[in-house]
């Protein structure tokens, strides 16, 4: 078994070991245990492939003061009126075994930091809008990836 635990710290994602399994590198053991039950049942999946945008870029025609970062320095300045866009790349994007075309998504997520929640919400609204045929599964540990697995499996038997 090809395993290597990564001695890089993890900023995105709090309490998180990354880890590199066959040349993939994870971003927890969660998403890496996922990964493993998902190949073990031969489910079609893709693994940090697909990303969704959230919000389209825009700039910003009003004057807008921050606090801002520059060179190590914090000062409070007029700043850029370019947004970037927000988007949203789910852990992993698979395709029912029995139903042609019909999706499934699972976001593994241990300790979320304080911005998935509304990049979620966003993301459920982005799948509402565009009218996607998409299940989405947030398991939180290893006996709900195994309940998200056969959810998957026996959705349409």
């Amino acid at each position: 078994m090809k395993f290597k635990k990564k001695v890089t710290p993890n900023k995105k994602v709090r309490n998180a070991t990354v880890l590199e399994y066959y040349g993939i590198t994870f971003k927890s053991k969660l998403e890496l245990y996922c990964y493993k039950r998902l190949k073990e049942y031969n489910l079609r999946f893709q693994y940090e492939k697909i990303k969704y945008e959230l919000m389209s870029p825009f700039d910003f025609e009003n004057d807008s003061y921050e606090l801002f970062k520059k060179k190590g320095e914090r000062t409070f300045s007029k700043q850029r009126p370019s947004i970037r866009s927000i988007t949203y790349t789910p852990d992993f994007v698979g395709y029912y075994p029995s139903v042609k075309g019909k999706m499934f998504i699972i976001e593994t997520k241990g300790n979320p930091n304080e911005a998935f929640p509304i990049k979620w919400k966003m993301f459920k609204r982005h799948i509402q809008i565009n009218d996607l045929d998409i299940d989405l599964y947030m398991p939180r540990n290893q006996k709900q990836v195994d309940e998200a697995v056969n959810l998957i499996i026996n959705k349409f038997k």
